[in-house]
Parts: C-alpha cells; sequence; structure tokens
C-alpha cells in the first residue's frame, strides 16, 4: 500500500484535528450558553427531526453519532431534566422510541443560534460561497461512503 501524497497527508492531518477541535469548542460554547452538551444537542437535533413519532433508540444513536450505550445515557439525562420522553416502540414491544417535549424542543431552539453563531466564527465566515458548495459537496460524498463502510 503506497503512503498518502503530500496533499493528502496534508488533507488527513487537517481532518483529524478539525474532527477533534471542532466538538470540544461547540461543547463548551453549548454548556456555556444554552446548559446542554454537544451530544445532548446532537440528540435533539434528531429529535426534532423527527418530530412527534420520535426515534428508536438504535436510530438514534446512529443519527446522532453515538454509541448505543453513550446514546442510551444522554436520553436518560435529558428524560431527567425533562427534555425527552422514552416509551415502548408501538411496533416493537422490545425497543423504546425517545421523543423530545416541548421543554426539550424549545431548549434546542434555544442551543442552535449559539451552534451556527459559533460555526459561522470558525468556519464560514473564512470560505467563499463556491468554497462552501463544494465542501458541501465533497464531504456529503465522503459522508455518503463512510455510512457505507459503517455497515
Amino acid at each position: 500500500m503506497d503512503d498518502f501524497t503530500e496533499q493528502e497527508d496534508r488533507l488527513w492531518r487537517s481532518l483529524m484535528r478539525l474532527n477533534g477541535a471542532l466538538p470540544r469548542l461547540l461543547d463548551a460554547d453549548l454548556v456555556r450558553g444554552a446548559g446542554l452538551s454537544l451530544s445532548e444537542f446532537a440528540i435533539l437535533l434528531v429529535l426534532s427531526e423527527a418530530g412527534t413519532a420520535g426515534r428508536r433508540m438504535s436510530d438514534l444513536a446512529r443519527a446522532g453519532r453515538l454509541s448505543p450505550s453513550r446514546a442510551t445515557r444522554v436520553v436518560a439525562e435529558l428524560e431527567q431534566r425533562g427534555l425527552v420522553e422514552k416509551s415502548k416502540s408501538e411496533s416493537d414491544a422490545r425497543g423504546n422510541v425517545a421523543v423530545a417535549t416541548p421543554a426539550g424542543r424549545k431548549a434546542f431552539r434555544s442551543a442552535y443560534p449559539i451552534q451556527v453563531k459559533r460555526a459561522r466564527e470558525i468556519l464560514f465566515d473564512h470560505l467563499t460561497p463556491a468554497e462552501v458548495t463544494e465542501l458541501a459537496e465533497a464531504m456529503s460524498l465522503l459522508l455518503h461512503r463512510v455510512g457505507a463502510a459503517e455497515r
């Protein structure tokens, strides 16, 4: 197997650094500004997209990019704070479904602008619209391939 080219190595190292730095920065801002960790925000994001139907716990973990055990712990924390409700799945009694409560949807709506502001400061304010489009297309392709590799 060949080593990375110089550009591939530069890109790979940049992705690794970005992957480590962004979550820490976003987590700190969300905790300070909205009282939500990044993991909690990720769960509420997925549940906000699911509406009143909610999401099965296994799907929620996958969509929130968390391990099943981490998703279970985060949902339990959110449930204790009244931001999420969990119930047995109607289609499969063995599974559980999580749904954001009105308070959970409100918490998500208050946290979302914090994430947007920080993302703009860190990323988008330093890119042209064309660069954003190019990166969005490249990342979408890469995420599709990563998703296929995870199966």
